[in-house]
């Protein structure tokens, strides 16, 4: 059972991102090859990447008889749903992506992250994630952040317009990164509870 669902996972996982990184590039016939490169810029892509190599790996290799992957699954999941909740809450209103990237993007916002979620929900007895391993999480998000600023200090850029300082200014920036951040603590310590095990009498 286990096996089988990482399996669909890691597939449904990578046809999401081959699907919206070759559908960017259809949009932009004049620079195919750049535009579905630039899609790797996304938190999107990104996370759902780290789901995809994270499921190969364990229908693959069986890696989960190591602890330390074990607990890379609880980074993962906290990175996917942010994913899932920020798009359907703050882009979808205001993206409306069609063929092959809106088929990307039903898999990645909709589809990786939910199944992504049942099966850490569905396995929980096999996962201990702890309050420490929070600050190993938080390393790639804090990371992106810093990668974004740069990004559109340098070209202005900032990908996602709620913190296009240019645009919305640097309170939607500040609000922006705390309120996510924020969420990201919030989930950080539900799944730790998810996976808490469970007292026997």
């Amino acid at each position: 059972m286990k096996k089988k669902s990482a399996f669909l996972i890691a597939i449904i996982g990578t046809i999401g991102v081959l699907a919206t990184i070759v559908g960017l590039g259809l949009e932009n016939p004049t620079t195919p090859i750049a535009s579905a490169l630039g899609g790797f810029r996304y938190f999107t892509v990104l996370s759902n990447v780290f789901v995809a190599v994270y499921f190969w790996l364990l229908y693959i290799l069986n890696w989960d008889r190591f602890p330390i992957f074990n607990k890379m699954l609880g980074a993962i999941v906290v990175y996917i749903t942010i994913t899932s909740l920020v798009y359907i809450t703050m882009l979808e209103p205001i993206y409306d992506p069609r063929g092959l990237s809106g088929f990307g993007s039903i898999l990645c916002h909709y589809a990786t992250p939910w199944l992504t979620i049942g099966f850490v929900i569905y396995f929980r007895d096999e996962y201990s994630f702890q309050k420490k391993d929070i600050l190993k999480w938080v390393i790639f998000p804090l990371v992106y952040f810093v990668f974004l600023v740069i990004l559109g200090l340098t070209t202005g850029d900032y990908i996602y317009p709620f913190f296009d300082i240019n645009v919305a200014g640097i309170w939607s920036f500040i609000i922006a990164f705390f309120g996510i951040m924020f969420l990201f603590v919030i989930l950080s310590y539900l799944f730790i509870l998810i996976t808490k095990p469970v007292k026997k009498n």
